[in-house]
């Protein structure tokens, strides 16, 4: 088992958009996650929820954003409810696979002024 932890301030993501806008946006999301986030109530806590989900994926694998692993390989994914869960491709599921992995968990939590996000693989 890989346990990854992030957190993030969620005024970090608000500088930065405010500084790059659709550039950092388009940087850190799938065209999918942006496709949800256009049909849903997005807002800086989202944002910084896939920012900080994505870190502690890179973080569980052990890997961070190296060897070829970039953010879009990296999917953040929700169910019917609501549950976020993640969906991997390119170098990310390449390394993971090579690690023996096939299964990841996560959490995302909101207080306000952070966002932290907590992944498992296993």
């Amino acid at each position: 088992m890989h346990i990854g932890i992030d957190i993030v301030e969620n005024e970090r993501i608000s500088r930065a958009l405010y500084k790059s806008g659709q550039a950092f946006f388009e940087r850190f999301t799938s065209p999918e996650e942006r496709e949800w986030e256009s049909t849903s109530d997005c807002n800086i806590e989202r944002l910084a929820g896939i920012w900080a989900s994505k870190e502690a994926a890179v973080k569980a694998l052990g890997t961070g954003f190296r060897n070829g692993i970039v953010f879009h390989d990296i999917r953040i994914c929700h169910g019917a409810l609501g549950e976020p869960y993640y969906t991997f491709r390119g170098e990310f599921k390449r390394i993971m696979t090579g690690k023996g992995l096939n299964s990841a968990t996560l959490s995302i939590s909101h207080c306000g002024t952070h966002t932290v996000a907590v992944a498992v693989l296993s």
